[in-house]
């Protein structure tokens, strides 16, 4: 052989992927490539002049081997076959064995060479595609749906026992290679399908668009009422290959879930649009998605009209700024917060809302806001009235410990100046000194007289309150008119001028009201300054929600020291009577006067040119209906 040939022999020997090995005609090693060494994990001196079987992964595959070797036919010098071989450390592969006899020049077999491929992997990828095979054909029978493949031709190539049931006893009579219009047909016969009755003059137009949906199909799925009272889904889908996937699926289930919905639907609906309460879905960006008509009824507006309209815009202007604010801080953990809304409505009254505001979030994300309404107008009403009650029964327990106070003092010094004259008168009867008598009894008269004033005055201010049965509007000039005109020779006498500008109107009763502006008036004309003829200024200011009166005088005024004092009953601040006459309930019956309207008075103490009173009513408008 020439060197360049053997060497040639050599390079291709030695660098060859796949395992080569020389074994003599005892079935012993005699040379292996680099592969090999690799490959079973020996070096060569572990591997040379060892018996071929240290590669064989069994017994078995070893003799399979090798009498198949034996068994070879003349002229036949190569043999193939799949064998379990065995690494150093004991791992196995499968392999293909392609052995080719070395022949001598006396035609006497010297041995083998062997050329060993790894399969292992190509016969796990065979084993894993068989596995999926299996585990997909499994799986189309273990489906509930109705599963079937049909080729170009229409004809059924495949199916899966869900699809033979839900044909029902056309099922029995299924096969592979039916065309669609075949089992169509015989699934109408069998009455699948109760509203095209079996010979129905329509059956013949609802089953070629059934076979047009099957050839050109929509991709869509169409539910149809099938037998027994059952829904069946349709669903065909056209593959790339030609083929026509289709599915055929019993929603009855789902169906009556639909349709349980659609009922819960509407009762929640009906529920929501006749509830008394407000109910709003407002979008993130604060325009109303969805109003129930009682909303609607309330803003005058249709719900359509509303849809799309800001929620903002039915909200007071004073709230708008709030209540965005209290929105935008709403968070998936904090979702809810109430409020209490006032309206006015077109007669002025009030019309109170309490507002549950929920947010909705999907996560962390905000998805819209949810308003319910509630209409508490009545119960704000019986809070005002229990808080007038309240404020009622409070003034009356004063009312009762002023008089128990009272009672203890002034009513008891007329008391005991009757008794000490009586006393006295019976004194000197009994020594028959009679001269002192006639003075005696004047201060009896005098005491009895006082007396009788005070119990009079005392009824008079516990019995205010319960003397208003009936609101009205009433015209503050009219009142102070009628009172000046009561006064009319007692501010002649003093020489008194009245500045009475335009008044507004209140709500409540006339004739408690003029008792309070003639004492206010009388007070000004009566504590005058010597040689200074009084003025009497009467105006008002209107507030954010009340009307405030001023009586105004340029008398002898008040030390402010006493403002508080000169609204308690018989408290008066001269004590001669000689120079200002009167008991001293006139302002304590003022300031009930007052209280009874839900108003107040006071004394002006930053006034110092004379007295002014300050009376202060409700606005007509917040009155609480009263």
């Amino acid at each position: 052989m020439p060197i360049a040939q053997k060497h040639f022999i050599q390079a291709l020997y030695d660098s060859f992927p796949d395992p080569v090995i020389i074994v003599d005609s005892d079935k012993i090693i005699r040379a292996a490539n680099q592969s090999t060494l690799k490959q079973f994990g020996y070096s060569l001196s572990e591997i040379a002049d060892r018996p071929a079987r240290i590669l064989y992964g069994s017994q078995q595959d070893y003799e399979a081997c090798m009498n198949k070797g034996a068994s070879r036919a003349p002229g036949e010098p190569v043999s193939d076959g799949i064998y379990l071989f065995a690494r150093k450390d004991g791992s196995a592969f499968s392999a293909r064995l392609r052995s080719t006899q070395v022949i001598g020049d006396d035609g006497t077999m010297l041995g083998f060479i062997g050329v060993v491929h790894d399969i292992s992997d190509i016969l796990a990828l065979d084993r894993e595609r068989k596995k999926t095979v299996d585990m997909l054909n499994a799986a189309v029978q273990a489906i509930p749906e109705g599963f079937a493949i049909f080729d170009k031709d229409e004809k059924l190539l495949v199916f899966n026992e869900a699809y033979r049931r839900i044909l029902g006893a056309a099922g029995a009579g299924l096969h592979i290679g039916m065309t669609a219009e075949e089992i169509l047909v015989a699934v109408y016969e069998a009455g699948n399908y109760p509203f095209i009755p079996v010979g129905s003059p329509d059956a013949k137009a609802w089953i070629e668009s059934r076979i047009a949906d099957f050839r050109n199909p929509s991709g869509k799925a169409q539910v149809f009422p099938y037998a027994d009272g059952r829904w069946l889904q349709v669903e065909n889908l056209k593959a790339t290959d030609g083929n026509t996937v289709v599915l055929r699926i019993d929603v009855t289930e789902l169906k009556e879930a639909e349709r349980a919905r659609d009922r819960q639907r509407l009762e929640y609906y009906t529920l929501v649009q006749n509830i008394p309460d407000f109910i709003t879905r407002v979008s993130k960006d604060l325009t109303y998605i969805f109003v129930n008509e009682r909303y609607a009824q309330f803003t005058g507006l249709t719900s359509d009209e509303l849809i799309g309209r800001p929620l903002l815009d039915f909200v007071p202007e004073r709230d708008r700024a709030p209540l965005s604010l209290v929105l935008a801080n709403l968070s998936p953990d904090e979702p809810i917060v109430t409020r209490e809304q006032r309206q006015q409505l077109a007669d002025g009254s009030d019309f109170w809302i309490f507002w549950s505001n929920m947010a909705v979030f999907d996560g962390r994300k905000l998805v819209e806001y949810i308003t319910v309404g509630r209409d508490i107008t009545e119960l704000k009403r019986q809070q005002a009235r229990i808080a007038q009650q309240s404020a009622e029964l409070q003034r009356k327990n004063e009312a009762l410990n002023q008089f128990t106070g009272t009672v203890s003092h002034d009513l008891k010094a007329p008391l005991r100046h009757m008794s000490m004259f009586s006393e006295m008168i019976g004194e000197d009867v009994a020594s028959g000194n009679l001269e002192e008598l006639p003075l005696y009894a004047k201060h009896l008269r005098q005491s009895a007289r006082r007396m009788d004033q005070l119990i009079d005055s005392l009824l008079d201010y516990a019995q205010i309150a319960d003397q208003i049965s009936h609101w009205q509007t009433v015209s503050m000039t009219d009142v102070i008119s009628d009172a000046i005109l009561n006064l009319d020779s007692f501010i002649r006498e003093a020489e008194a001028s009245i500045e009475l500008s335009p008044l507004p109107q209140v709500r409540g009763d006339p004739e408690l009201l003029k008792r309070l502006c003639q004492n206010l008036i009388g007070n000004a004309v009566k504590y005058r300054r010597d040689d200074v003829k009084p003025i009497i200024r009467i105006y008002a200011e209107k507030e954010e929600g009340s009307i405030r009166f001023y009586f105004q005088d340029n008398g002898i005024g008040i030390d402010p020291r006493f403002s508080k004092k000169i609204f308690d009953v018989f408290q008066r601040l001269h004590r001669d009577e000689t120079v200002y006459q009167g008991t001293g309930i006139g302002l304590a019956l003022a300031k009930r006067i007052a209280e009874s309207h839900n108003g107040s008075i006071e004394l002006d103490t930053t006034f110092t040119e004379g007295a002014r009173f300050m009376l202060v009513f409700p606005d007509m408008r917040q009155s609480g209906g009263k």
